[in-house]
């Protein structure tokens, strides 16, 4: 099977022109993949103005489900939504045309004043049974809790997917944080951020794809694309069976 990560460059509130350039990379995806978004990629953290951009998240679900049943990919991302209490970071999981998972961001990141913005989700992690496997989701900051990974892994987790917007002076601790959720989990990990200046903020780039025994089996480090490996998870249960984990 085939996992694939996009990692790019985003207008800040530009919808149009972001959604765009991310439908042009799904589009060059081979069918029959998972498809890694990077975190609210739509508009960005453009935060003053996140109640016009999720008019606009219908639509593009709309369109990712059409993209996601003609080319039977399955698709993983986040965007902005509103509920009654406020404006959430959604996690979303499209298999093959149908919205499978759905999951609110919990661990919003306080020194990029997320929390001030966004209202935080539940603390319930499940995982979503998919044609690729079962996939779980740990968004952004999240990925520093490994608690989450250990929830995840409990409930039979075998690919964790991490979208992110995560910052460049904080590049060293997502590489090692991704690696260390594949080695912990035995699972594959995915992850799929965004790099160079968007607004004000530099993002680190440092997309990968990771083995259940650690190998990096695909990384960019500052190069916009879209980046992709074949797997196989019958390794994931060698590694389990080769280390016994009590879970």
């Amino acid at each position: 099977m085939r996992l694939s990560t996009i990692q790019t460059n985003l207008k800040l509130g530009n919808v149009d022109k972001n959604v765009e350039k991310i439908f042009d990379f799904l589009k060059r995806a081979k069918p029959n993949s998972l498809v890694l978004l990077p975190e609210m990629w739509s508009c960005g953290f453009d935060n003053k103005h996140l109640d016009k951009h999720v008019q606009r998240t219908k639509n593009i679900y709309k369109e990712l489900k059409k993209l996601s049943k003609e080319k039977q990919l399955v698709i993983a991302g986040t965007l902005p939504e509103k509920n009654k209490k406020g404006i959430v970071n959604k996690g979303f999981i499209i298999d093959c045309g149908n919205v499978i998972h759905r999951q609110d961001k919990v661990k919003l990141f306080k020194p990029t004043k997320e929390h001030k913005f966004f209202v935080s989700g539940n603390s319930r992690f499940d995982i979503a049974e998919s044609s690729m496997g079962n996939l779980g989701m740990m968004i952004c900051f999240e990925l520093r809790f490994p608690n989450i990974s250990y929830t995840l892994r409990r409930k039979g987790v075998e690919i964790i997917l991490v979208p992110a917007q995560w910052g460049k002076s904080r590049k060293e601790h997502l590489e090692i944080l991704s690696k260390a959720r594949a080695v912990e989990s035995q699972s594959f990990v995915v992850v799929s951020n965004t790099v160079g200046k968007i607004g004000n903020v530099e993002y680190a780039g440092a997309s990968g794809i990771y083995s259940p025994w650690g190998e990096t089996l695909v990384f960019s480090n500052e190069e916009e694309g879209l980046f992709e490996t074949e797997v196989d998870l019958a390794d994931i249960y060698k590694v389990r069976k080769k280390i016994k984990m009590d879970y």
